[in-house]
């Protein structure tokens, strides 16, 4: 799901002082209808109904760099006085932007298909999703460059540098095809300005994030490892769930539960508020409970509401404070990022 940000969050991106000066921007980017720069709804922006007023406009990554791109080349149409600090400000956080849209599409996507090397793989539908294009338009940038030397400085494409062919004979893409591939569509396709400047940042961009998400996965196992560490020394070594905690004349084992499936939200596999430390026992009868699907928070919950309530005394204030706080935890957790409300990190 792609997330949206408000005029405010736009205006910090772009450098502006405020979301009016936004909107006077967006009024100005749409008054011409005969230039190349447009925004699209569904593509570039939303309408969204404010609380007692009317809709107004909330924004896309895919709108926010067309502004920022509008912006760098035409500024003394609108703003006659801005810094170069300010359009540097303004360029690292585009790029940003552009960045964790990218990371987003690998978390959808379940990550890399395949890595070869410093090289990352996903499939042709992620690739045609991280440059939000279509069908058409990646298979006509893909011909173009299959051809070579159409690009002044730019090589043909390569199997098993820009792409591999799966043994279904389809054909999953490098951040170096991609790259490849932004750089013909922002000079050779017939589109707008406005997604030309989503192109072009995505090819100054993809590399370093398959770069980071290869380090990632390499690190992994090593990270959550340090992370459920980490939340069992914070939880005194205590399940979170009964409050048992282990004795010299009593083991207990613990587990750190990943509220989140770290198989589907790797973005939140190392985030301590996402682990909860429980007992070995209670953790197996949850997963062989659930069958094999992936988790959210609301799930242990139901769990431990429905089919282990006998975990909690309702008599008891100790057991029901217990209860409460990890109710509110969990109930947090769930809404700050379900619907894949993604935890990004700098690259």
């Amino acid at each position: 799901m792609r997330e949206l940000l408000t005029a405010t969050e736009t205006a910090k991106v772009l450098g502006l002082k405020t979301s009016t000066q936004v909107y006077k921007i967006v009024d100005f980017f749409d008054s011409n209808h005969e230039d190349e720069w447009e925004l699209i709804e569904g593509d570039h922006f939303e309408f969204q109904r404010m609380s007692g007023g009317k809709p107004k406009r909330v924004f896309y990554e895919e709108g926010v760099e067309a502004l920022a791109e509008y912006l760098d080349k035409d500024t003394p149409r609108i703003i006659k006085a801005l810094s170069e600090i300010i359009t540097k400000k303004r360029r690292k956080r585009k790029q940003l932007l552009v960045s964790r849209r990218i990371t987003q599409e690998l978390i959808e996507a379940g990550s890399l298909v395949e890595v070869r090397g410093e090289l990352g793989f996903v499939s042709q539908r992620t690739c045609t999703s991280i440059l939000q294009t279509n069908g058409k338009g990646i298979n006509n940038s893909i011909n173009r460059l299959k051809k070579g030397g159409l690009l002044e400085g730019q090589e043909g494409i390569e199997l098993d540098k820009h792409f591999i062919k799966t043994e279904q004979n389809n054909l999953i893409w490098s951040q170096k095809g991609i790259a490849s591939i932004a750089i013909d569509m922002s000079q050779n396709s017939k589109i707008s300005k406005s997604r030309k400047a989503w192109v072009s940042a995505v090819g100054s961009v993809v590399e370093d994030c398959f770069k980071a998400e290869i380090k990632r996965l390499k690190a992994a196992p090593k990270r959550i490892e340090k992370a459920i560490a980490s939340a069992k020394r914070a939880a005194n070594h205590t399940c979170q769930v009964t409050g048992k905690r282990a004795t010299r004349s009593n083991s207990l084992p613990l587990d750190g539960h990943h509220l989140f499936d770290k198989a589907t939200r790797p973005d939140l596999e190392d985030l301590h508020e996402n682990i909860l430390v429980v007992q070995s026992e209670i953790h197996s009868e949850f997963h062989r409970w659930i069958g094999g699907k992936s988790c959210e928070p609301k799930d242990f919950l139901r769990f431990v509401s429905e089919v282990r309530g006998d975990l909690f005394d309702s008599v008891s204030d100790s057991s029901m404070q217990r209860f409460n706080s990890l109710t509110a935890r969990l109930s947090t957790l769930q809404k700050n990022y379900e619907n894949n409300h993604l935890h990004y990190r700098k690259l």
